[in-house]
């Protein structure tokens, strides 16, 4: 996909909304970020993205197999303090993947009491100013799937932060 995309960061924007589209299309979704996902205002967390292309080296293919974790391990802390307390061969997923786990895993976020998802992997600057404050996250409300963002330093029980670690 986009190959006549040659700057990294717009490739990883398409990616993200390729994704939400497909996601979109498997079941009630709401984006609140309609028109957000830009490289102005969405790009990798530095440590995933540094990650992501060591796990690349050793994995032959278009599609990567990380060993993950839905967020249980991170529940009820800010997206900020994850990224502090991620293990050495930690790193947190970000939109890209969290979306991409949940369309293979469809009865994941299907109820209000299943736990919601920060995406630590991503940062989102609200308004494309260079602040990178907050983090896309994944919820179930109203029936739906939704996409957002939360501030990095919010901490919340029905949240928890998507990690996935280097292959041993």
């Amino acid at each position: 996909h986009f190959k006549t995309v040659t700057d990294p960061k717009e490739r990883y924007c398409r990616a993200v909304l390729l994704m939400i589209e497909k996601l979109a299309a498997s079941r009630r979704f709401y984006n609140y970020r309609e028109g957000e996902i830009t490289p102005d205002r969405l790009r990798q967390h530095a440590r995933t993205a540094a990650m992501l292309e060591r796990i690349a080296e050793t994995q032959k293919g278009d599609i990567l197999v990380i060993p993950s974790q839905f967020g249980l391990r991170h529940r009820g802390r800010s997206v900020r303090r994850d990224r502090v307390v991620f293990g050495k061969n930690e790193f947190g997923h970000g939109a890209l993947s969290v979306g991409s786990m949940l369309l293979t895993h469809p009865t994941r976020l299907a109820r209000w009491e299943q736990l919601h998802i920060d995406c630590a992997g991503d940062e989102f600057a609200p308004e494309a100013d260079g602040v990178f404050s907050r983090a896309p996250v994944f919820d179930f409300r109203d029936g739906k799937v939704k996409f957002d963002t939360h501030p990095v330093d919010c901490a919340n029980d029905q949240y928890g932060a998507s990690s996935g670690f280097l292959p041993q």
